[in-house]
């Protein structure tokens, strides 16, 4: 009887590794940073083998890059989620939950604007994912712009400015120069309006 064997193999791990593998090195970074994270060592902490780990992310990098855009989509909702019926608080808003972010997940944060680990063009997942929450800033820029309460700058240089600013005091809160929001809860939004200066006042908040 010429029987072929399509017996498979017994499944190499429970449930969903992909989701499995993802979740353990989201923590992984978390708590030590994407230095920390070995395909090789994370296939041994889920109890498969290494190649078995290969099949969903075929390098560390696709993984980390993977890690970096669950960053961008929880700060994108977190955006979303900000009163946008007036656009001047808006700002301020968009602003101290990015430094919050930034606070709440500082090595993902890292990660995410990690350009020497994840060069922008390389993974196209992670491009959108970043200009999913740009766009978020760019949007509240432009109601803002077109109420009166910033001046009318070319939108994407009025962006940069503001996505630089928040980014910059992110990172030397979450370096340790400035305190974090809790100990100078002033110092964020205080920092924040620095950018409304040159708005126009003809509107009212």
């Amino acid at each position: 009887m010429n029987e072929t064997n399509t017996t498979r193999p017994a499944p190499y791990h429970h449930g969903d590794l992909r989701q499995e593998a993802h979740q353990q090195a989201l923590e992984i970074v978390r708590e030590h940073g994407d230095t920390a994270i070995s395909l090789r060592a994370l296939a041994k902490q889920l109890g498969v083998s290494a190649p078995a780990l290969y099949r969903h992310f075929i390098d560390r990098e696709s993984l980390l890059a993977e890690l970096a855009v669950t960053g961008f989509e929880a700060l994108r909702e977190r955006l979303l989620a900000i009163d946008s019926s007036n656009p001047r608080q808006a700002l301020i808003d968009i602003g101290l939950v990015y430094v919050s972010f930034a606070q709440d997940e500082p090595n993902l944060y890292r990660l995410m604007f990690g350009g020497r680990v994840l060069p922008r063009g390389v993974h196209p997942r992670l491009d959108a994912a970043g200009k999913g929450a740009f766009q978020v800033l760019e949007d509240t820029i432009a109601r803002a712009q077109h109420v009166g309460y910033l001046k009318p700058m070319p939108l994407a240089l009025m962006t940069a400015a503001a996505w630089s600013l928040v980014h910059g005091l992110s990172q030397l809160t979450i370096d340790g120069h400035l305190p974090v929001a809790e100990a100078e809860p002033q110092l964020a939004e205080g920092v924040l309006t620095l950018l409304l200066d040159g708005s126009r006042n003809s509107a009212q908040q």
